[in-house]
Parts: structure tokens; sequence; C-alpha cells
């Protein structure tokens, strides 16, 4: 049984294109419910899906979901979310990014389903039944798709934060600018004042330690000859002489 499933893995590489019959109201419900980061599930396609197969889908939720044909509010949401999907399959380059990653998780499926199989073997349990394969495999493509899309709105906040931090460096630094600006304007508008008080403070023409100066230190009156001096006796006491 084990091979078996191996085998098949093997032959179908790519997920089956899906036989879906499309209702108005399941779409609806399932379009306006869910969140969708793989455009194949979308539009019910497989990875093998050609330019014919996802136009013959496009054209069949068109005939389904337009807004033109459709008057349910909820029309107009879910048909900008098909018309995305489409758009996006049909751009090569995105179309490759989606099939390559959801090769990758048909791999991760098939190494887990693999390794399950042996320590089942070995307690001797019944292997994984092969028709539990796709589903498997549809749990871990949404996995995927959900982590990049995780990782994806990490970074973008991130720049968002980068963004907003250069964006507030700038204004800093404007308003930086602006006060310099604003203090040399004002620098300058008290210049003659404060030159004015330069010329006054030099023209004063006061005696230093009079009442009209600027009470500065008054030098001695009397010359530093005939001041007495204090020496010390030998009994221990002062004793002023003057010096001829």
């Amino acid at each position: 049984m084990q091979q078996q499933e191996i085998n098949h893995a093997l032959k179908n590489p790519f997920q089956p294109i899906l036989k879906k019959v499309l209702k108005v109201d399941e779409e609806l419900e399932r379009l306006s419910s869910e969140t969708f980061y793989n455009p194949f599930d979308v539009l019910y396609l497989g990875m093998e899906a050609t330019d014919e197969d996802i136009k013959k889908m496009f054209n069949s939720f068109s005939k389904l979901l337009h807004p033109d044909k459709c008057q349910d509010p909820r029309a107009k949401d879910c048909w900008q979310i098909v018309d995305q999907a489409y758009k996006t399959l049909m751009e090569p380059e995105k179309r490759k990014v989606y099939i390559r990653i959801m090769r990758e998780a048909r791999e991760k499926t098939e190494f887990e389903r693999l390794r399950e199989n042996k320590r089942r073997e070995k307690t001797g349990v019944a292997p994984l039944p092969p028709d539990t394969f796709e589903s498997d495999f549809q749990k871990q493509c949404k996995n995927l798709f959900s982590e990049i899309e995780d990782r994806k709105q990490h970074l973008t906040r991130l720049e968002q934060s980068q963004k907003r931090y250069k964006l507030d460096e700038y204004e800093r630094r404007k308003m930086l600018e602006q006060y310099k600006i604003l203090t040399e304007e004002e620098w300058e508008k008290t210049r003659d004042e404060r030159v004015n008080k330069w010329r006054d403070f030099n023209n004063k023409k006061t005696a230093i330690g009079t009442k009209q100066s600027n009470k500065g230190i008054r030098p001695p009156t009397e010359n530093i000859e005939a001041r007495p001096i204090e020496i010390i006796t030998k009994r221990g006491d002062f004793k002023n002489i003057k010096l001829d």
C-alpha cells in the first residue's frame, strides 16, 4: 500500500483539476467567508492548469458572479477576488511562483506521510489511506501560504516602521532647522541693543568702588610700605611694627 501511494504521487505530480459544478449561493458563501492566499484555490484549479483551463473557469465564474448578472450584495467583493486570481494566474512569472510553492507542499506531504507510514509499520498499524493524500496536501499548501503571508506582513510592518522613523527624523531635523533660523533672526534683531549696551558699559568713567560704579573692589588707600606688620614676640603676643 505504501509503494502504491508513492507511485500514485509520482504519476500525478500536480493537483488534479477539480470537476466542480458552481452554484451561486455556495460560491458567494465560500468567497466571502474564507481567506485565499492561493489563486489556484479560488478558481478550483490545479498546478497543471493551462491558460485555456484558467480562462474556462474564469468564464464560468463570470456567468455566475459578475455584478451585472448577480444582484446579491456580496457579488461585487466576490467578483473582485475571482478577477484578481485570474489576472495573477495569467501572468506566467507569478504563476510559476505559486506552482513552486505548491510543489514544495507536495514534496513535504510525501515526506511526512512516508515517515508516518514507516512508524506505523514498526508498530503494526495500518498505513495511511492513499485517498487522504490530497487532503493532507491541501492542508500543507494552506500552511505554507499562510507562513509566507505572515512573513510578508511582518516585512511590511518593518518597512512601515522604518518609513515612520525616517519621517519622524525628517520632521525633527526640519524643526531644529526652523528653530535655528528663528534663533538667528532673534539674535540679529537684538544686535543693535546689545552693541549699545556694550558701548555704554565701556564709556562709563566712574571710579571703581564708588556708589556710581558697579561696586567693584576698591584698591587700598595706603602704601603697602607704610602698613604695620604684625609679628609674634617671644611671649606669644602680637606686636605691630612699621617699616621706615
